[in-house]
């Protein structure tokens, strides 16, 4: 059993409060251009606070204070923080799908790829790539969860989307969780919704 860094946790609670652009999407800004105003405003914004915050010094200074701490080793070279691929990934997610598979895909990336990290990084023993069995099970239990919200939905698109969210997570390919999650599940939601109806 390993130890969770405080900056880890941290990392996951935040990770956490992106549940915030699908829970809008479903409930309080429900037009697909309002809320892509947002997301694409929000990018913009991330992406160039990522791309200054290692030429700027006093940007920099402020990472060093109050974000460092939680940010990987690959992020402090300057390449894009988790925050601005959820952001991105959202706003492309919530450009290419229908709402309710947007909304599934970012929830599955928001809730599965966050327990699926917790667990794995304190109970994971059995090791696939770099993820552990454990914590694709548990996200993939807490991603079936999730599909029981949506009864709209046939029961194969939202189980084949939970499935390959988890894939997704659990694979080597080196691109960020945050953007790759949401694009599988919806694809492999959109390829199953043209097969079932």
């Amino acid at each position: 059993m390993s130890t969770i860094t405080k900056g880890e946790i941290f990392r996951k609670l935040i990770h956490l409060s992106n549940l915030v652009i699908p829970i809008g999407y479903l409930f309080f800004i429900p037009s697909k251009t309002h809320i892509l105003l947002i997301l694409g405003c929000l990018s913009v914004l991330f992406i160039t606070v990522d791309f200054f915050r290692t030429k700027s010094s006093w940007l920099e200074s402020i990472f060093e204070k109050f974000f460092n701490f939680m940010l990987r080793s690959y992020e402090l070279k300057g390449r894009f923080t988790g925050a601005t691929w959820v952001v991105t990934g959202a706003f492309v997610t919530v450009v290419i799908f229908p709402k309710e598979i947007a909304i599934l895909a970012l929830l599955f990336m928001g809730l599965g790829d966050t327990i699926a990290g917790l667990i794995g990084s304190h109970f994971g023993r059995i090791k696939i790539w770099n993820k552990t069995l454990e914590g694709t099970l548990a996200g993939l239990a807490i991603c079936f969860l999730i599909t029981g919200f949506f009864p709209g939905i046939s029961i194969w698109i939202r189980i084949s989307g939970a499935v390959s969210a988890m894939l997704a997570e659990l694979s080597p390919i080196p691109l960020d969780d945050n953007i790759m999650i949401p694009l599988v599940s919806g694809t492999i939601m959109v390829v199953i919704s043209t097969l079932v109806t």
